[in-house]
């Protein structure tokens, strides 16, 4: 399950330095920060959407924790919540990205709900009478409910460029799910998302950023991989539920 710390930069170093922990501060100039511990625990914190994962070895990954926890146990420490103890508060609800391949998007929504995530498909929802775009908004926009996207791409459309001609036509993703795909890029970032590519696809450059997941036939292809990926921000998901998922 994600963490999060919806304090300043500063407030968060002074956690940190409250603990003791020697390390260094690094920042990527887009928003991600982290500290980097000399006992090889890891704090990323990713401050447009207050983010915070921590990785590293086992036991450096721990002793960062523990410390963390204890310097923010006391009264109005609520802000910043780590190593799972907030995991209550929401279940990982991931937006699905998606086009016309029914059997892909079914698939997909399967798999998550086998790992205990909560996809949301819009269509699946009531609407609450909103147009698309309000729809959207409200969970990849600027009050997201969403805590992770995931764009499944297939081979919907064929398209190529008015120059090449016709003999270079390529499949495409359908054009509504690239416009969805730029959205979710804009709110979530691509620290958050991740693209799920059928088969053979033409991919627009501006694409190739983005953590991409191959498969061919049925999505428990990439099973593992998009497991590894939610862990990666800090998704907190059970063995057994990964080996029901890839079955």
């Amino acid at each position: 399950m994600p963490n999060t710390f919806h304090g300043t930069l500063e407030e968060l170093k002074a956690a940190v330095e409250s603990t003791g922990t020697p390390g260094e501060w690094l920042s990527d100039g887009e928003g991600k920060h982290t500290f980097r511990a000399r006992s090889k625990g890891v704090l990323n914190w990713w401050e447009s959407k207050g983010t915070l994962q921590i990785q590293g070895p086992a036991k450096g990954k721990q002793e960062l924790e523990q410390a963390l926890n204890a310097a923010i146990s006391g009264p109005g420490a609520a802000a910043l919540q780590i190593g799972g103890h907030s995991q209550a508060a929401k279940k990982g609800q991931i937006f699905i990205v998606h086009g016309h391949d029914v059997n892909a998007r079914d698939q997909l929504e399967l798999v998550l709900r086998r790992l205990g995530l909560e996809p949301f498909i819009l269509m699946n929802s009531s609407g609450e009478g909103k147009t698309i775009i309000e729809a959207l908004e409200g969970h990849i926009g600027r009050d997201y409910a969403s805590d992770f996207g995931i764009v499944l791409m297939t081979p919907d459309d064929v398209g190529y460029a008015k120059q090449d001609g016709e003999g270079k036509a390529e499949p495409r993703a359908r054009q509504n799910v690239l416009l969805e795909t730029g959205m979710l890029l804009s709110s979530l970032t691509r620290e958050r998302m991740a693209l799920i590519v059928k088969g053979h696809l033409e991919l627009p450059s501006d694409l190739q950023g983005i953590i991409r997941l191959g498969y061919n036939d049925h999505i428990r292809e990439i099973v593992l991989k998009l497991c590894q990926r939610l862990k990666e921000v800090g998704f907190d998901i059970d063995a057994a539920a990964i080996s029901a998922a890839s079955a």
